[in-house]
């Protein structure tokens, strides 16, 4: 018996079958339509009963349907929470704390420690330029309003209203984040597909991975957006070339990757995939600090922020401020512009979430694990809110340190806390120690660490299954790399949605036929055994175009009108031209609704219009399958009555059996009483 998602559809022009929708007991295509008829005798046949509940359905107003839903909620609520404790709430608010009861220390701790020393070791030197490299002050001179260079504003007062309006933002950006994980709506990140995410991660690890060539070769070269502007740059400054910057850059490159292939290949030596970064960091502190490179200088005159500098013989990360930020949330209130702060903040937002996700989302199905989408918003927002409070502009998840921490094992957030201590501890006592490690070895971990981001594969398999969301891939990797990530992301993710809206808009009309011995209907193409039936046109509305046996998941009726329309009018005009020759005819078109969700207004109006086309052919339109929100919605616009109850069936059966009934009923010859 075949499952029941074996469905398929045909198109007489994509197949070239010359099936035209109704055929006799001998499999010979339908004949022309008859004179519309007056309505369907019932006085001396037995109608199939179904039993379709239409009197039983009630209306509810809207605001007890409201009511009903919140109640529902807190049901949902009151069960999963049933029986908690102290700590079971505090883990409810903190998940730190669920995670914790169950770490396993042995086999987690080594890995999650060696990683939070990694990425905190890179983590010094961005933090260092990363609101210099952001353009922060530029973000926030129509804020501020002022004819002063926003990046060196000369008036200090001027200099602490950007740094107001800065904390501001970051401030508003928490909230917002907040209130969307507050309110559970992480379901709008499952608007990024698969494809969108591994073909925009794939783009961005290119994108880092090329960001830090710089350091390898030696080049003093500006920060870029995009490929073209990276080659670009890196060509153009080819003479800066530093061949002991290359030489030892390209060393820790090889070490890194020699820790990685005996982890990989030797079991025992697992834990050497942990100690790659922080073993090169090391080295690098070390052999600064004996043979001190960085005072030693090529010869080669470069240009840094409009100033010409001597080249070193190897760069050195420079002087790191000390001590902790300050407390700043006294500077919340008031914002200085609440409309343009509010919509910096959005924009913040939206392209943060789309981000931070995104690699979130990459991560999880590289490491095979489900992703808490309301639970890293409600993350962002904390993070944002206490870096609002000391001192912070706005953050979101890093790309390039999550690749190293997923490159280096990290097996659980602990790894995140230990650079945390280990940022608070330098900016404490230990400024010092990392002031001479070399700008190459934080060139060399990221490389690295994005290389197992670059997802080929997912290339390859993409065209081999499905070319659509191979297209969502392309689109996303190349806006990525050409673009930028923000661009990159945006398009893709406006790609992935007019991909769905085209999908439902123009989706695949199955015809049906009765599979023999059974009481199953399945598609006349995957199953070209299965029986039509005399005077009918039996058809389901499919997924998306080029799908095989998928119903549309969210079909609504509106998106289908217009092909509905015109596939049966097409099999209406073969049945008018071929009535005389065949002499049967399509007297009923009868549509499985399963895959139909929603009936909307406009579907409302199709509905009424095409139930008038076809009684003017003298075909009744016979539903089967409808589910409870479309029979609520056919009784609210009384169109059940003029479809009738009888012809509304509970499956495919029952409706086709009641059909058939009719069309023996009406070839039965006229009796004349004498």
């Amino acid at each position: 018996m075949p499952a029941d998602s074996d469905r398929d559809s045909i198109s007489d022009k994509a197949t070239g079958s010359s099936f035209d929708g109704v055929v006799n007991g001998n499999g010979v295509s339908d004949g022309d339509a008859v004179p519309r008829r007056s309505g369907t005798p019932t006085g001396s046949m037995k109608r199939v009963e179904s039993r379709v509940p239409v009197n039983d359905l009630q209306d509810q107003p809207l605001l007890s349907q409201a009511k009903k839903m919140l109640e529902e909620q807190r049901s949902k609520y009151r069960e999963n929470t049933r029986g908690f404790g102290w700590y079971d709430w505090l883990g409810y608010f903190l998940p730190c704390f669920v995670w914790l009861r169950t770490y396993e220390w042995r086999n987690w701790l080594l890995s999650d420690v060696a990683a939070g020393l990694s990425v905190g070791a890179m983590v010094i030197p961005q933090g260092m330029s990363y609101a210099k490299l952001a353009g922060l002050p530029q973000g926030l001179e129509s804020i501020i309003g002022s004819n002063d260079d926003p990046n060196n504003p000369t008036d200090p007062e001027l200099q602490e209203r950007y740094n107001h309006a800065a904390i501001q933002v970051a401030f508003v950006v928490g909230c917002f984040y907040t209130g969307v994980g507050l309110l559970r709506m992480g379901w709008v990140t499952n608007f990024l597909s698969h494809a969108q995410v591994s073909g925009f991660m794939t783009g961005a690890a290119i994108l880092i991975g090329l960001s830090q060539v710089k350091y390898i070769l030696g080049l003093t070269i500006p920060r870029a957006d995009r490929i073209q502007e990276y080659l670009q740059l890196i060509f153009d400054n080819l003479w800066q070339f530093n061949w002991r910057e290359f030489l030892m850059g390209m060393s820790f490159i090889f070490l890194l990757l020699a820790f990685k292939f005996l982890s990989q290949k030797y079991r025992r030596l697992t834990f050497m995939k942990a100690l790659g970064p922080m073993t090169v960091c090391i080295i690098s502190i070390a052999l600064m600090n004996i043979f001190h490179w960085y005072e030693d200088y090529t010869g080669v005159v470069v240009t840094s922020d409009g100033v010409e500098k001597k080249q070193k013989a190897i760069a050195n990360i420079g002087k790191i401020p000390s001590g902790l930020p300050a407390f700043t949330v006294g500077w919340w209130a008031p914002l200085y512009d609440v409309g343009k702060q509010m919509v910096l903040a959005v924009l913040i937002c939206f392209i943060d979430i789309c981000e931070s996700i995104s690699i979130a989302k990459a991560l999880a199905q590289r490491n095979k694990y489900t992703l808490n989408a309301t639970q890293e918003l409600r993350g962002l927002g904390i993070a944002n809110l206490a870096g609002a409070a000391f001192n912070c502009y706005t953050t979101t998840g890093s790309f390039s340190r999550s690749a190293v921490n997923n490159a280096v094992g990290a097996k659980t957030p602990l790894a995140n806390f230990i650079t945390g201590l280990v940022v608070m501890m330098v900016l404490l006592v230990l400024t010092s120690i990392f002031t001479n490690m070399s700008q190459n070895v934080q060139g060399a971990i990221i490389i690295v660490g994005v290389l197992a981001l670059v997802d080929y594969p997912e290339f390859i398999y993409l065209w081999r299954t499905n070319k659509f969301d191979l297209l969502v891939w392309n689109v996303a990797f190349l806006f990525t790399i050409f673009l930028g990530v923000e661009i990159g992301i945006i398009v893709s993710v406006c790609v992935s949605l007019l991909l769905v809206i085209y999908k439902n808009a123009f989706p695949r009309i199955t015809t049906l036929g009765k599979l023999p011995g059974t009481e199953v209907y399945r598609s006349t193409k995957m199953y070209p055994n299965a029986e039509l039936q005399s005077g009918m046109l039996m058809m389901r509305v499919d997924g998306e175009p080029g799908s095989r046996d998928v119903p549309c998941p969210s079909c609504t009726l509106m998106r289908s009108a217009n092909s509905i329309k015109e596939f049966v009018r097409d099999k209406v005009i073969a049945s008018r031209r071929r009535r005389e020759e065949m002499g049967d005819h399509i007297r009923f078109v009868v549509i499985d609704m399963s895959p139909v969700t929603d009936i909307d207004s406009s579907a409302m109006h199709f509905l009424d219009d095409f139930i008038d086309e076809l009684a003017q052919d003298g075909i009744e339109l016979v539903l089967a399958n409808p589910s409870q929100q479309a029979l609520l919605q056919l009784k609210r616009s009384k169109l059940i009555h003029k479809i009738k109850e009888e012809n509304v069936h509970v499956n495919m059966a029952d409706a086709v059996a009641h059909a058939a009934a009719v069309v023996r009923q009406e070839q039965q010859p006229a009796v004349t009483v004498i």
